[in-house]
């Protein structure tokens, strides 16, 4: 069947179109929550060497595999033993993989900080801009919430789409869960405090690396999504090699950069780092106009993922 010759593009296409459509399962049959929870019920403050907390920090890696890939392999074993048609288990799969990325979601939060901002509720938009940041928001004034509201859209363009689809792409569906888990332990366990250092030490840099070619590849796609919305791209490009030290993170500010550049706006986590020659933005369309480029972006990016496929395929016939 042409279906099955071509599974890979279905699951991917299917997806995305739940993604979209349908968005974010009930956070009771949601395979990352799961293995969030599983993760926060193994963390203990009992280990008390530094060489106990790294090895422990490899135990979660593995635990929070052993988890997902469970809910995957399991839910595959029962839908094959009752039904011996393939539409079921597709289905299946591509729900599976379409909780490893977030697309609507990240559209959608950023959104509700736009809407506040633009009923002029800073109270609100702080607690919105809370939700898909890890900095503190409650002092945060206008210009900095919607920087911090960009930058995230800007980061999870890479987190939560690309690099998922990345490790699909060559690894098929468990590539895709082992980079979620690893994603979300760094955003559970990777600081450098002195809480987490050594427990979030392998989980942070085993994530540094498996976001290392998506970023770089990301370029490729914001810019062209630049291209279509009409933004900057000459900045994009001068704000990346200008400021590629600015952030801690070897990938983070990627992304970053070429948001700010494609915007025109400076991008500022007090404290920690300021990107693009320009000032600060205090007109919340500017996040509206982050998530028009991300959507564009990841659109792109899935094309060229199908057309790789499709060629593949027709390849090796």
């Amino acid at each position: 069947m042409e279906i099955l010759e071509n599974r890979k593009i279905v699951i991917l296409t299917l997806s995305l179109i739940i993604d979209l459509t349908i968005g974010e399962p009930s956070q009771k049959i949601h395979p990352v929550v799961i293995t969030g929870k599983v993760i926060s019920l193994c963390l203990t403050e009992k280990i008390k060497s530094n060489l106990s907390k790294l090895l422990f920090g490899l135990f979660l890696i593995i635990i929070g595999n052993a988890v997902f890939l469970s809910i995957y392999f399991m839910g595959k074993k029962i839908i094959t033993l009752i039904s011996s048609s393939d539409i079921p288990l597709i289905l299946f799969e591509s729900f599976i993989f379409k909780t490893t990325f977030a697309l609507r979601s990240l559209i959608e939060h950023s959104n509700s900080v736009f809407i506040s901002l633009k009923e002029n509720d800073i109270v609100k938009a702080r607690k919105e801009a809370s939700k898909i940041v890890g900095r503190k928001t409650e002092d945060l004034d206008k210009p900095h919430i919607i920087s911090a509201s960009v930058e995230s859209v800007a980061e999870n363009t890479v987190d939560s789409f690309f690099s998922p689809i990345f490790f699909f792409l060559f690894f098929g569906i468990p590539g895709s869960i082992f980079y979620r888990v690893l994603n979300t332990l760094d955003a559970m366990v990777g600081y450098k405090n002195e809480k987490y250092k050594f427990i979030g030490f392998f989980p942070a840099k085993t994530d540094d690396i498996l976001n290392f070619i998506p970023a770089r590849l990301s370029i490729l796609f914001i810019l062209l999504g630049a291209i279509i919305c009409r933004y900057n791209i000459e900045d994009s490009v001068k704000t990346l090699f200008k400021y590629r030290r600015a952030t801690p993170s070897p990938n983070s500010y990627i992304p970053i950069c070429l948001f700010s550049g494609a915007l025109g706006i400076k991008l500022e986590k007090i404290g920690f780092y300021s990107i693009g020659d320009f000032v600060l933005p205090e007109n919340e369309e500017y996040i509206r106009k982050s998530n028009i480029l991300a959507l564009i972006s990841c659109i792109l990016f899935f094309l060229l993922c199908v057309a790789t496929m499709y060629m593949y395929g027709v390849m090796i016939k």
